[in-house]
C-alpha cells in the first residue's frame, strides 16, 4: 500500500484555503443589497430589491454549505493522512516481529 500522505495533507489544505475563500465570499453576498438600495431605486425598485435579497441569501447559504463541506474535507484528509501513517507503522512493527 502506498499514500502520499504529503500530496493529502496538501489536498486537506488547499480545502481549508478554499473554505475561508467561501466564507468570505458568503459574508459579502449576506451584505447585499443593503439599505440604501431599496431607498435609491424607490418603490418601483421594491420589488427588484426584493428578489434580489432573497437570491443572495441563497447564494450565501449555498457558499457557506460548500465551504463547510470544503472544512469537512479539511479534518478528513489530515485524518487520512495520519490513518495511512499509522498502518505503515503497525505493519513495519508486525514484519520486524517475523
Amino acid at each position: 500500500m502506498f499514500a502520499d500522505t504529503d500530496a493529502i495533507r496538501t489536498f486537506g489544505a488547499a480545502s481549508s484555503a478554499q473554505a475561508a475563500d467561501l466564507a468570505a465570499v458568503a459574508a459579502a453576498l449576506s451584505s447585499m443589497p443593503d439599505a440604501a438600495s431599496s431607498a435609491m431605486l424607490g418603490p418601483v425598485g421594491a420589488r427588484f430589491v426584493s428578489a434580489l435579497a432573497d437570491a443572495t441569501t441563497e447564494a450565501a447559504r449555498a457558499a457557506t454549505a460548500l465551504g463547510d463541506r470544503l472544512a469537512a474535507g479539511h479534518v478528513t484528509a489530515y485524518a487520512s493522512a495520519a490513518a495511512y501513517e499509522n498502518a505503515d507503522h503497525l505493519l513495519g512493527t508486525a514484519l520486524t516481529r517475523l
